[in-house]
């Protein structure tokens, strides 16, 4: 029985439309902020996607997952926290998608030691360190002051923006509690990603249990595939005691289905190894 609610909920997740589960949910639980950032010196957006009984529970706390690229992905996201959450399945979260300003995106998601063009020998190199400081020293603290927050949080991120997420795990080990790579092109500058994530791990000393899922669409380039697979072979060879990971190869999906076919999944293995215990 338990499993065949699990599949109808699964169903759900997958079935149902962002437009659908925003309609059941109260108009207040979108926030859409805009607020200056001395970091990057100039002007950030952010969508706070907040759970379905936030102002019912005035007293409840929430975990906070925050989402790269906003407009696709948090959505996503929400929606399927929505309708897992609803069934018991995972817990409640807020979800905060961080809006890209008009060509920021490359600059801001790139670590500083990749460029940000892969053809090009001139390209300047990311500042994804930069955009590091953005999110730790203005953006997190502005989160907790305006919401009700656990202090647990979560990172997401889809193709570049996956990069930048396994950027967060090597300079600041503590600072997310887990973390969500969709897609990422990590074989990029011969997989200097994954050795600089190897040897960082093998360093660094972890505060509290994290997590980390790794996701990649059975259609996708050869050149994805195979650094989704040097990963894996590098965090086996690991075996860290303080960070659980799970991967998934998402049947039939390509690079822009990817995150939207795994993000269930990610989210229930998430919850299975270190919320629900």
């Amino acid at each position: 029985m338990n499993k065949l609610i699990t599949i109808i909920t699964l169903l759900s997740v997958f079935l149902i439309s962002p437009l659908q589960a925003q309609e059941k949910r109260n108009i207040d639980s979108l926030v859409f902020t805009k607020f200056y950032s001395k970091v990057l010196n100039e002007d950030r957006k952010i969508v706070v996607h907040l759970p379905l009984n936030y102002s019912r529970e005035s007293s409840k706390k929430y975990p906070v997952m925050y989402v790269l690229d906003a407009g696709k992905l948090d959505f996503d996201t929400s929606d399927r926290l929505f309708a897992l959450s609803s069934s018991g399945l995972v817990p409640e979260c807020i979800v905060v998608g961080i809006v890209n300003n008009k060509n920021s995106r490359e600059r801001d998601l790139t670590p500083p030691f990749m460029q940000i063009d892969v053809e090009e020998t001139t390209s300047p190199a990311g500042q994804g360190d930069r955009f590091l400081s953005h999110v730790e020293a203005e953006l997190i603290p502005l989160i907790d002051s305006c919401y009700r927050t656990t202090g647990y949080k979560t990172i997401s991120g889809h193709s570049r923006a996956g990069l930048f997420v396994l950027y967060t795990l090597i300079e600041r080990p503590n600072l997310f509690n887990a973390h969500f790579c969709f897609s990422t092109p990590a074989w990029r500058f011969d997989n200097i990603i994954v050795h600089r994530l190897e040897s960082s791990l093998r360093k660094q000393q972890m505060s509290d249990e994290g997590y980390l899922f790794l996701s990649v669409g059975e259609n996708e380039n050869a050149n994805i595939k195979s650094s989704f697979d040097f990963m894996r072979l590098m965090l086996k060879k690991l075996n860290l005691k303080k960070l659980k990971w799970d991967s998934y190869v998402t049947p039939m999906a390509n690079h822009q289905t990817n995150p939207i076919y795994s993000t269930a999944k990610g989210l229930m293995c998430w919850s299975k190894k270190l919320m629900l215990k």
